[in-house]
């Protein structure tokens, strides 16, 4: 294993305590329909940027798809953007831990020039991948990665995809919402490390 049990209790305290105080911004904000507005967002860029952060989740997403496949025996397929520097740490992690593992981004857009690529990296066409981003939410980042693997670069999936935080409630969703993005296909698993009900998402002038 990556790391033991005990040490994913421990970085999980660290990384629910660094998201609540610099991952997640409260105030006012513009939404993305016309006329409505958020009161609070998630910004984990403000992590995924930051050293320490970035290897505890490395750590742990590598202990829990461990924990879902049995092996390291995939490759990993990043959503852009959030999910390059998670599709870059991990391989690194794994090495420090003598498994070898690849990784690669899917585009938002296809590149109108030169190759012409929908990835960037390289991509082993008999390894299946595991899906990677920062956030599971109403977007279609993670669809969008899955659909280009599956039907432009032709590839076997893992069905599984994880996540730092996937935007859900475990008591106010059904047991299907809990499990998977609505917009990705109905047998892939998402995997997540933390979902809305392990932060304080009130408004504290409230």
């Amino acid at each position: 294993m990556i790391i033991s049990d005990k040490q994913y209790q421990h970085y999980e305290k660290i990384m629910r305590n660094f998201i609540q105080e610099h991952c997640i911004v409260k105030k006012t904000m513009p939404g993305k329909l016309p006329g409505t507005t958020y009161t609070w967002m998630f910004y984990l860029r403000n992590g995924l940027f930051n050293a320490d952060f970035l290897q505890y989740a490395s750590e742990m997403m590598l202990y829990r798809l461990y924990e879902e496949i049995g092996s390291f025996k995939f490759q990993i397929c990043g959503a852009e953007t959030a999910g390059t520097p998670l599709a870059a740490s991990l391989p690194l992690i794994a090495k420090m831990n003598n498994i070898q593992l690849g990784s690669f981004v899917v585009r938002k857009e296809q590149k109108k020039y030169g190759l012409m690529n929908w990835h960037e990296g390289m991509v082993f066409k008999d390894i299946p991948y595991v899906l990677i981003d920062d956030l599971c939410n109403s977007s279609m980042s993670l669809k969008h990665a899955d659909d280009i693997c599956r039907n432009k670069l032709m590839i076997p999936s893992t069905n599984v995809a994880i996540v730092l935080v996937n935007k859900v409630n475990k008591e106010i969703h059904s047991e299907k919402r809990t499990k998977t993005d609505m917009y990705l296909p109905e047998d892939v698993k998402v995997i997540s490390l933390f979902d809305l009900d392990s932060f304080d998402l009130s408004n504290p002038s409230h």
